[in-house]
Order: C-alpha cells, then sequence, then structure tokens
C-alpha cells in the first residue's frame, strides 16, 4: 500500500479494504481453487459421460477462473488516481473516471476517517489509509484550488458526558 507519482504527474492512492472484505475475498480464493480441484478430480473419476457433463464441469472450472481472476483483479489494482484532467477510481477491471473540474468540495469525517467528495448533487466516499487523506486532498486541490475542503467534527451529547 503505497502512494507513488509517476513522471506524467498523476498520483496513485491504494484503497484500504476492510478485513472483513479481505477475509471474504480469501474465502472467494479458497472456495475457487476448491471447485476446482473437485471438478477436476471428478471429471478424472468419472469422466464426461453426458451432455450435461459437458456442460457442467468445464462450466464450473470457468466460472471459477473467472472469479479468482476478479478477486485477485480486485486486491492487486484498486486504487484513486489523480492526474492534470481526471480523478479516477479503479477496482480491479472497473474504472470510473471524473472530471476534477466537476468536483465542488470535499468532506473529511474525523469518525471513520472517510473522505466524501461532492461533484453537485452526486458524491461518493472514499476508503483510504487515514495517513494519506490529506496528501489525497493535497493532489486534488493542486488540481482545482477552489475545491471546499472541510472535516466534521463529532459532537457530545449530555449522556456521553455523564
Amino acid at each position: 500500500m503505497k502512494n507513488q507519482s509517476s513522471p506524467n504527474k498523476a498520483t496513485y492512492f491504494t484503497i484500504k479494504f476492510s478485513k472483513t472484505i479481505l477475509v471474504l475475498a480469501v474465502a472467494v480464493l479458497c472456495l475457487c481453487v476448491a471447485s476446482i480441484v473437485v471438478s477436476i478430480l471428478n471429471m478424472k473419476r468419472f469422466g464426461l459421460n453426458g451432455f450435461s457433463d459437458y456442460l457442467k464441469y468445464p462450466f464450473l472450472l470457468l466460472v471459477s477462473v473467472f472469479c479468482i481472476a476478479i478477486v485477485v483483479a480486485l486486491l492487486i489494482k484498486s486504487q484513486y488516481i489523480i492526474d492534470e484532467t481526471y480523478f479516477i477510481s479503479q477496482y480491479g477491471f472497473i474504472k470510473s473516471r471524473y472530471e476534477i473540474e466537476k468536483i465542488t468540495s470535499i468532506v473529511l469525517d474525523t469518525d471513520t476517517n472517510k473522505l466524501t467528495v461532492y461533484m453537485g448533487e452526486e458524491f461518493f466516499v472514499l476508503s483510504l489509509n487515514k495517513e494519506w487523506n490529506e496528501k489525497f486532498v493535497r493532489a486534488l486541490l493542486n488540481v482545482k484550488p477552489s475545491i471546499d475542503y472541510s472535516f466534521t467534527v463529532a459532537e457530545k451529547n449530555d449522556t456521553e458526558e455523564k
């Protein structure tokens, strides 16, 4: 999980996954590997005798390999990229590109350490390593200084103080 700058002035921020997501990813990978092993063993043991066998085992192999590719891509290549024109969010093979000129404000929730980026009525919440929040905001402000940056502070009510 490293923050990098490349020669074309793009800045990369790796997406921080929760422990639950990482455990689920490992579970999916284990389940896919197990289904591949079971399919191969069943094909060796029983052969491909009927039309349904020709559909069932190869299809299960393809779906398992596809799921492994998706999960590995998500774990390896999930990042936010800021260049001179666009803010790009990439989750594995899926990329979304937003014009930085359309970003109106950024709010840091100090309770959850999550950034919310507003583009008019639209918004999205970013999950970064909390040490990178300031660097991320600075990278956006370097491109468009008129972005409004603020943060929330949790208020203590009377019951919490007592």
